[in-house]
């Protein structure tokens, strides 16, 4: 059971505390590739390449298959001089490109992925799974009601 004691809390802070490491890394919620790209790329133009490595290494811990963030990341450990680094990062651009699945009738697909997606900003993704979804399903009201919603945006 927790106590509702903070005696032995020490060092976790808390919001009205300031964190005593002032290096920390601050929490934010993940926006998508999509919005993570953009930011990025806004940093690499503001010339702050471990901003950009940061948020394309972020990107990448939860779309490692997408090539575009390994790609830029790439370039950004290059112009850092991390060679060996970004050339396997490249590499691993390729390979993905080679291996790259699109979204087909037999793959797996919910409308709590295509909602996820969608809140993601990732519009096209999300269009296409609902699409698969209103094959399989043509009479479910949740969904027709999503692509109009979607549809109208």
């Amino acid at each position: 059971m927790l106590a509702a004691s903070s005696d032995n809390m020490e060092g976790l802070g808390s919001p009205n505390t300031p964190s005593k490491h002032p290096d920390a890394p601050k929490p934010r919620i993940w926006l998508g590739v999509k919005e993570g790209l953009i930011e990025a790329k806004q940093a690499i133009e503001d010339k702050n390449l471990t901003l950009a490595e940061q948020l394309l290494r972020e990107i990448l811990e939860f779309a490692s298959a997408e090539p575009e963030p390994w790609h830029i990341l790439a370039a950004v450990l290059n112009r850092k001089g991390a060679l060996k680094e970004a050339k396997a990062c490249l590499k691993r651009t390729l390979i993905i490109q080679e291996t790259n699945i699109e979204l087909q009738s037999d793959l797996p697909v919910s409308k709590r992925v295509a909602k996820l997606l969608w809140a993601q900003n990732e519009s096209a993704a999300a269009l296409n799974m609902l699409a698969e979804l209103l094959l399989a399903q043509p009479e479910d009201t949740e969904l027709q009601a999503l692509q109009q919603i979607w549809t109208s945006s």
